[in-house]
């Protein structure tokens, strides 16, 4: 296959030292840029004229909570709240937060942001498996979120063609998976799973026997966990699954795993300067294999709406430093959300981590569908046993698979330190939707 003319082999294989001095000299320019900005004057008041990479550490955080804060109150002039960089005749795009830890925040773009971001999302997208002659299914119907009319421009952008299904009702969808003989899925990982068996029912034949071979999955965690990945891949009769991960306060496509499937490169760095820290004490965290720590973002070039080190809450684990493919970024898998974080007595735990160790043991039982039960929406302390819903696969009784879910509940509290009780549902219980599910839910009436 031709080499796609917006392929650029720079962006993706200079050495990551290099590559993180340039974004440094970027920086520079841009907070120059945002001096001039009543928000932002302040703020960076004290940030150097020329930036180097330890003196990150003294430029303050941009949250999430501001954001929201500052769009409490908005005007015809500035629709996007105080932080809003340009008039808004400048405005091209708004897009949306998908809301679901709290109310959406909204973000514009200029034509030039439109255009960067075309541009960075068809490299994640061609990362992770888009190129001409694919016909790519886009599964989400909300147009406004990161993952909707983004997603598709850079589908487009990646040379693929879109075939954007969602927002039709089930067996629409379905009808279209088969005739239009689509090969590659955009997809959640847990919607990803529950669509292969909802198109099966439609088409009266497993979704194996479609046109899929790549599935790329974003918006949750999950694709990376070996049992899940394999379901999703058995499920379609696909070769490869690749994890994809971006932010709407940053950039909707940021992460995208390559076909090696050791984890996501990130791919943005022209336009997005990365760093890890630690979410406690708020220090570096280097790029080495198995450090783990907190996302925070710098966009570089945006001119309609910027943050500043901006506190993701994504928790990343460094996979690589070096890949087959070429690629020089590091790899990662997202392994929780600091707002996901549950305490078991003494003990932190990502729900996350909780549904891998349960699928290490009992895979073979259950979907990977399964959720944790709160008391109430605020709920993060358990004294009792966690309350973990998992969906068995179809054909099993939980009286069937007692003792393998037992050896689950242990081999949590072996690897976890926290406890866990497994309430066994049958396949089809737990609600999956196409967008962003979440892995906790208040039961009813509380």
């Amino acid at each position: 296959m031709a080499e796609h003319p917006l392929w650029d082999p720079e962006q993706d294989t200079l050495p990551w030292a290099e590559q993180r001095e340039r974004q440094l000299r970027a920086f520079d320019g841009m907070v120059e840029r945002l001096r001039s900005h009543s928000v932002w004057r302040d703020r960076l008041a004290s940030v150097p004229g020329t930036m180097t990479d330890p003196g990150l550490l003294d430029v303050p955080f941009t949250r999430k909570d501001e954001l929201r804060a500052a769009q409490s109150e908005t005007s015809e002039a500035q629709p996007l709240g105080a932080f809003q960089l340009v008039d808004r005749h400048e405005l091209a795009q708004i897009t949306s937060s998908s809301g679901t830890t709290g109310a959406p925040t909204y973000f514009g773009l200029t034509r030039e942001d439109r255009r960067r971001w075309d541009r960075a999302i068809a490299n994640a997208y061609r990362t992770a498996g888009v190129g001409p002659g694919e016909v790519v299914a886009h599964t989400t119907g909300m147009a406004i979120v990161a993952g909707g009319l983004p997603y598709a421009d850079g589908i487009r952008e990646a040379g693929g063609t879109l075939a954007w299904i969602g927002g039709q009702t089930t067996p629409r969808m379905a009808m279209a998976m088969e005739r239009l003989r689509v090969s590659v899925l955009v997809a959640t990982a847990s919607f990803s799973a529950h669509f292969a068996q909802r198109c099966a029912e439609e088409l009266g034949r497993p979704a194996s026997g479609l046109s899929v071979r790549t599935v790329i999955a974003g918006g949750e965690p999950g694709a990376g966990v070996p049992h899940i990945r394999q379901g999703i891949m058995d499920a379609w009769g696909a070769t490869r699954v690749s994890e994809f991960m971006g932010l709407g306060d940053v950039l909707p496509a940021l992460w995208a795993e390559c076909a090696v499937g050791q984890g996501m490169h990130f791919t943005a760095a022209p336009d997005v300067l990365v760093e890890l820290i630690d979410p406690a004490t708020e220090e570096r965290v280097p790029w080495e294999p198995g450090a783990t720590g907190e996302a925070v973002y710098t966009t570089l070039r945006r001119e309609a709406f910027a943050v500043v080190r901006f506190r993701s809450g994504d928790q990343l684990q460094v996979t690589g430093v070096a890949c087959a493919c070429g690629r020089t970024a590091p790899t990662v898998r997202c392994v929780g959300r600091t707002d996901d974080m549950l305490i078991y007595k003494a003990m932190n735990v990502y729900p996350s981590a909780i549904r891998e160790v349960a699928l290490d043991v009992a895979g073979a039982a259950l979907t990977g569908t399964m959720r944790i039960r709160k008391d109430t929406a605020s709920q993060v302390r358990f004294d009792d046993p966690i309350p973990l819903e998992a969906e068995l696969r179809p054909g099993l009784d939980a009286s069937g698979v007692r003792e393998t879910l037992r050896r689950a509940e242990e081999e949590i509290r072996r690897r976890l330190r926290v406890r866990v009780g497994i309430e066994a549902l049958a396949a089809g219980r737990i609600p999956v939707g196409e967008y962003k599910n979440a892995l906790t839910y208040v039961k009813e009436g509380s």
